[in-house]
């Protein structure tokens, strides 16, 4: 009766610490985003780095278009059209964006601020639900590591990257599934969390696959009592070896709807490169990182490139020294836990085992996101350590150890920050190395750290007033915690929440007005590179994903899902694309108008904001059979225009090239650095104005094309005014635009430049306005007329071919998926111009869709399906099916036969 009494009071026990490890978190996210007036505490919102450009916008566009029952698994808001599931894959696909759907489109980021807020809350409860059970321990002391995890240091760096903080969320229940798989050999609980893990994101998904093989290793081996021969614990523990294989392939097997059309599609990104400098045996940090166990030692200045975030609270860093220094806990047990938490270790420190971890990419920004797990298991260990009660177990010369071990780690970390990575920078200058170095702590925090560190110790050793001392304990860490989120929120360019409704719905109401929906029947792109949202960010916003954020057939994008063919195609042709992961609508010509249909160009700051454009020909049109076997170059973009000009059948000087009259250069003046961009204005070396005098030959756009980049776009001035792009293009080449010019006109070019030299490359030319409209409305006469029941991902209509004309031109990426019929009979689609990047390698990729024709009338049919997709949810499906019939048959009704058979007897 005692014994049952006992078990109902842990149980009531533990739904209270269940509450406080979901309601902890919870309150001190409030109190930090209160204090940081951020929504919906302020008029602050996280409209910063990748919520801010890539989740807002992603979320949004699926909100809508979800609610408007238009959703496709192919988005032509996506660059000029691409599939949409490695992109959902990667962001969105969590249960805890069903939230989206409760508040209106301008209060987005109110609801993404409570998506991060009950994120975090249930990292803690889950931490909690696996220390209960995995440790078969319950009290109020739960709820200090509960929260040390839910409000860790990656957390604080990383919160605003939501899609990361599921993976967190699930962790704790993977590892107790896999506890539970050794003890009792039953898989479910452990294939079941790995599968919503890969599911929730993929990405962090096959890291944990990844630690499960180390944890497992590490519980397999933690069952001897004493160090036994592999075979032997390889005999001793087969069952739940063979449990744990099948179980992890199971997880794969159902998890195949997300990961291959999400492999397919992530083959077709530039993040495929491979640099053999990212699988080199090379240390990524020092003794430094130690001081990266103190509070505050990193804030959001140093996302880019910085040490490990290992922050977890003060307390747990004291129990995990203590762990190695208790004589409660047998030497071969310290042993093993050291060598699980060097392997993790090694897994940040060498580049090579770094590499690996991060799916054999070296991460573009936001550094060693594989820390969690070296958290997680230093929490592990210093959960063990307090189970040990050192307060009762350890004498005071151990304890007096174990403080002067931690003072020494943290004061080695804090001294070695001051120097270590400044003379890695000097010896071996780099960008990340030159970050790194800037991101070190300052050195006073140690005295913080130190402080803290004592303060623990004291409460750590003290046997008596326990309940009193744990509630101080939870009261400090939690302190620690909140301050270490707010410190490292820090450098944040908030945006604000009021203008963002404002100025999203002044913007969707100007697109509302041309009907730009992206997923309407009569498609056409619209170019909205001047839209108003940009007023809601206080930091830089290049409008990438504007066409998603307000769901209208745009030309850019940005995310790590953005297809590369599309891109480099894009580029040959003179768009701005800073990196594999961006591309922008800026480096547009009259030609390029036509080519991706832009049928409007739209400006909310004029006060005729919406522009409809001559050049527009249609989605698609007739086009000679010589057009698909250009061969674009790369770096060459108005060469380029000048082949698909000609392969049109231009008339001749349709693309004109001005005469270089003369060309000055003298050294730059401060103030014509005033105009150089903040982020090229503290570069080293002589800066100098070229000006170049240029007679136009043609009436029309004027535009230039730098091949050798040498031109500092920020400084551009034309006939002494300033042209500067919306965009900061500094560094890279793209076709800029110089304004309308009439034929015969003298036109004055400078700008800032650190290599004169190479400006006599720079290409200057017109497109005659007159010639191509006649160009563009002889294309508009044979163009794809569209039926009204054509949608994204089925396209219907007409198009008249002739002798001259015998190709269809579809303004698609011929990307995997898309199949055509002519006239009801299959036809193979046939890639129009080829495009060529040879960065870091020469590259050759397909162009647009081409769909052979015949003369006179012919009925084309577009059809797209999801590469992978398919054979994914059937091979998922056998996997749900496999894994019910197993958990009923093994881990429900066996275990109720054998009980009503003994029971029987």
């Amino acid at each position: 009766m005692e014994q049952h009494h006992n078990a109902l009071a842990q149980v009531r026990v533990s739904r209270w610490v269940y509450l406080g490890a979901f309601l902890i978190p919870l309150v001190i996210m409030c109190v930090v985003f209160w204090q940081l007036k951020v929504t919906p505490f302020g008029k602050h919102s996280l409209l910063i780095s990748d919520t801010g450009a890539q989740y807002i916008p992603i979320l949004e566009y699926l909100r809508s278009t979800v609610l408007h029952g238009q959703f496709h698994l192919f988005s032509f808001a996506l660059g000029t059209g691409s599939s949409i599931v490695p992109l959902l894959t990667y962001y969105v696909i969590s249960p805890f964006n069903l939230l989206i759907f409760f508040f209106p489109a301008a209060q987005l980021p109110t609801a993404v601020a409570w998506i991060v807020i009950l994120k975090i809350a249930t990292i803690g409860l889950t931490t909690a639900i696996f220390l209960r059970h995995a440790f078969l321990r319950s009290g109020w002391s739960l709820l200090l590591f509960s929260t040390a995890f839910s409000l860790c240091g990656f957390v604080a760096m990383y919160f605003y990257d939501i899609m990361w903080l599921d993976a967190l969320i699930w962790l704790p229940i993977v590892a107790w599934g896999l506890h539970r798989l050794v003890s009792t050999h039953h898989f479910g609980l452990y294939t079941a969390g790995l599968t919503i893990t890969i599911l929730s994101n993929y990405y962090l998904g096959y890291m944990t696959c990844l630690f499960s093989v180390l944890y497992f290793i590490y519980l397999i081996v933690e069952h001897q009592p004493a160090p036994t021969p592999f075979k032997e614990t390889w005999r001793m523990h087969w069952p739940a070896i063979r449990q744990f294989i099948f179980g992890s392939l199971l997880a794969g097997l159902m998890s195949m709807v997300v990961l291959i059309p999400t492999a397919l599609g992530m083959l077709q990104t530039g993040k495929s490169n491979f640099f053999l400098d990212n699988y080199l045996p090379m240390p990524l940090f020092g003794p430094e990182v130690l001081a990266q166990f103190g509070v505050g030692t990193g804030d959001f200045r140093s996302h880019l490139y910085h040490a490990p975030s290992l922050f977890m609270g003060t307390l747990m860093f004291l129990l995990l020294i203590v762990y190695f220094v208790s004589p409660r806990i047998k030497a071969v047990e310290k042993n093993r836990t050291m060598w699980l938490l060097i392997a993790m270790g090694l897994s940040l420190f060498v580049t090579v085992f770094n590499t690996v971890w991060h799916m054999f990419q070296q991460p573009a920004g936001f550094p060693f996101r594989n820390v969690y797990f070296f958290t997680f298991l230093a929490l592990i260990t210093a959960y063990r350590a307090w189970q040990t009660h050192p307060d009762q177990t350890m004498n005071d010369p151990q304890k007096i150890l174990a403080l002067l071990w931690g003072a020494g780690l943290l004061t080695i970390g804090f001294i070695s920050a001051q120097f270590i990575p400044k003379w890695w920078n000097h010896f071996m200058p780099s960008y990340n190395n030159e970050l790194y170095a800037n991101s070190q702590p300052n050195f006073h925090l140690l005295w913080l750290a130190l402080g803290l560190l004592l303060l623990n110790t004291m409460l750590v050793f003290i046997t008596e007033w326990r309940p009193i001392r744990i509630g101080l304990m939870v009261l400090i860490i939690s302190g620690e915690l909140g301050s270490n989120l707010y410190l490292a929120s820090q450098g944040m360019d908030f945006g604000s929440e009021t203008k963002f409704e404002k100025y999203f719905k002044k913007d969707s109401a100007l697109l509302d007005r041309i009907d730009a929906s992206s997923t309407k029947f009569n498609l056409h792109r619209v170019d909205f590179l001047h839209s108003t949202i940009s007023n809601a960010y206080t930091g830089p916003y290049n409008h990438y994903n504007d066409p998603l954020m307000m769901d209208y057939a745009g030309l850019s994008s940005y995310s790590s899902t953005l297809d590369e063919q599309s891109r480099v195609f894009q580029h040959d042709l003179g768009y701005f694309s800073q990196n594999v992961r961006r591309v922008s609508a800026q480096g547009y010509t009259h030609l390029t108008d036509t080519l991706f249909s832009v049928k409007y160009r739209l400006n909310a700051d004029s006060p005729h904001p919406v522009t409809r454009l001559n050049s527009y020909a249609g989605f698609g049109f007739a086009v000679p059979t010589k057009l698909a076997d250009i061969q674009l170059r790369d770096q060459a973009a108005l060469f380029n225009q000048q082949m698909i000009l000609d392969a049109l059948g231009a008339k001749p000087d349709t693309l004109a090239r001005a005469t270089t009259l003369d060309v000055a250069t003298r050294k730059a003046t401060a103030a014509d650095l005033n105009r150089v961009a903040a982020k090229n204005s503290r570069r080293s070396g002589a800066r100098y104005v070229q000006t170049f005098k240029l007679h136009v030959n043609a009436t029309g756009l004027l535009h230039g094309y730098s091949p050798s980049a040498n031109i500092i776009y920020s400084s551009l001035l034309v006939n002494g005014k300033k042209a500067k792009p919306l965009i900061n293009a500094d560094g890279t080449r793209y076709v800029f635009k110089l304004g309308q010019h009439q034929k015969g006109e003298i036109v004055k070019v400078s700008y800032v430049t650190t290599r004169p030299q190479l400006g006599y490359s720079n290409e200057f030319v017109s497109l005659d306005q007159a010639k191509y409209v006649a160009l563009a409305q002889s294309l508009k006469q044979q163009r794809f007329k569209l039926s009204h029941k054509s949608g994204v991902t089925w396209l219907s209509g007409t198009v008249r071919g002739s002798a001259q004309r015998r190709l269809l031109y579809v303004s698609i990426p011929d990307t995997s998926g898309w199949h055509a019929t002519v006239n009801g009979k299959p036809v193979k689609i046939r890639s129009v111009m080829h495009a060529q990047s040879i960065v870091p390698v020469v590259q050759n990729f397909r162009g647009m869709i081409g769909v052979p024709i015949h003369a006179g009338k012919n009925h084309v049919v577009l059809t797209y399906t999801t590469p992978g997709l398919k054979i994914g949810a059937i091979l998922s499906a056998l996997g749900a099916i496999i894994f019910a019939f197993l958990v009923v048959a093994g881990e429900w009704y066996r275990p109720w036969k054998q009980r009503r058979e003994r029971q029987s007897k």
